[in-house]
């Protein structure tokens, strides 16, 4: 339900027409502090489906997702699962991506393991 409101939220403010003509403020050439550095992913709304690869912020394949609920993902990969939440999903070079390596996420999957035997 949150992720609808914010997407009613994106299409209202999308449709309003934005007053970037009238704008007077001198352009800087650095960013404000609440912008993302050029190489960040944007935030874009992702819809994963059953069966999706998720890659890795290299493009390596991680997994494929196994189920979600529209809040996160369970991945499945070669060394277990993993549960993503659905705002870290970005669309890669190659499809939904996190900002991890594979190596990072195969690290949390065995952390996680250890933790809980």
């Amino acid at each position: 339900m949150k992720i609808l409101k914010y997407v009613i939220a994106a299409t209202v403010i999308g449709a309003v027409p934005h007053g970037a003509a009238a704008q007077t403020a001198a352009q800087t050439s650095q960013p404000a502090p609440d912008e993302a550095p050029a190489d960040a992913p944007s935030a874009q709304t992702v819809k994963p489906m059953i069966g999706d690869n998720i890659y890795d912020k290299n493009a390596e394949q991680i997994g494929t997702v196994a189920s979600t609920n529209g809040q996160q993902v369970i991945v499945t990969t070669t060394k277990g699962k993993i549960t993503i939440p659905l705002a870290s999903l970005f669309a890669g070079t190659k499809g939904l991506a996190i900002n991890m390596t594979k190596e990072e996420v195969d690290a949390a999957i065995q952390s996680a393991a250890r933790q809980g035997a």
